[in-house]
């Protein structure tokens, strides 16, 4: 099976964790399941999605995390995936979301997992595969070797700190081979990265 079918796959077995269609099984719409499957080719890097809100963004987002950090399709041992947002709070919503479709798996499965809110937003996959989510503060993604980033709302980080963890981040993805994955809608001007 290839890699994105294995992805969009994983994703319908999630439930939507919160709002009025909490518990119901997640439906990919045709335009969210393009950019996986182009997203997760073997040649692609960097891929981005830039959507209107509402269209599920951050759900996505966690959904991807949640299947790259079990190795659903990448095998590698210690997988490390980054949820990269312009804030601290921005990056606990996704972060967030993770935990509500961990809840959605089974109990064995769900007792893989060790989460930490203190001092850092972190869940533990198994013995050492890690989410993190952070924020766009560069200084905290220098040293890192994730195998997947995901830039939550990259449109609306400040230039400067999001330029810094932004390079901090895609340097260091050569070194496992991994890949960007940018979900925003669209910058306030014309001049923003």
């Amino acid at each position: 099976m290839r890699i994105s079918t294995k992805a969009t796959c994983f994703l319908e077995t999630l439930k939507i964790p919160e709002g009025p269609k909490a518990e119901q099984p997640i439906v990919l719409a045709p335009f969210q399941k393009r950019f996986v499957i182009g997203a997760l080719k073997p040649e692609t890097q960097v891929a981005i999605l830039s959507i209107g809100r509402g269209n599920a963004k951050t759900a996505l987002s966690a959904g991807l995390a949640l299947g790259a950090v079990m190795g659903k399709w990448d095998k590698q041992p210690r997988r490390e995936i980054i949820i990269a947002a312009r804030t601290r709070d921005q990056g606990r919503i996704a972060f967030e979301f993770v935990i509500g479709f961990i809840r959605s798996l089974p109990i064995s499965e769900q007792k893989k997992f060790t989460i930490r809110r203190s001092p850092r937003l972190e869940i533990e996959y198994g013995d050492g595969n890690y989410i993190r989510a952070i924020s766009a503060d560069g200084k905290t993604a220098l040293g890192s070797a994730p195998t997947l980033v995901l830039m939550d709302e990259r449109g609306h980080w400040q230039a400067d700190q999001g330029d810094a963890l932004e390079h901090a981040l895609l340097s260091g993805l050569g070194k496992r081979g991994g890949k960007a994955l940018i979900i925003s809608t669209s910058a306030a001007d014309d001049a923003h990265p």
